[in-house]
């Protein structure tokens, strides 16, 4: 996901814990990006959509990888 410049792990980690299990959520390097930051984010949830509609607040979804099981 990557947000704005004044959004920080702790700012998304806060508002997901409400829906997901062992959430873990790093800041990760900006190489392609010249503005904002990027977050990887891994969680266990019930329903994913949930998450993707909270995560689209902060800014854009780069990729979504679902394992089901």
């Amino acid at each position: 996901m990557q947000t704005s410049e004044n959004v920080s792990c702790s700012t998304v980690k806060n508002y997901l814990v409400e829906w997901a299990k062992d959430l873990d959520i790093t800041e990760c390097s900006q190489k392609d990006c010249a503005q904002g930051k990027n977050f990887k984010i891994r969680m266990q949830a019930q329903d994913p959509t949930i998450i993707f509609d909270a995560c689209a607040q902060f800014g854009r979804i780069k990729s979504v990888k679902i394992n089901e099981g």
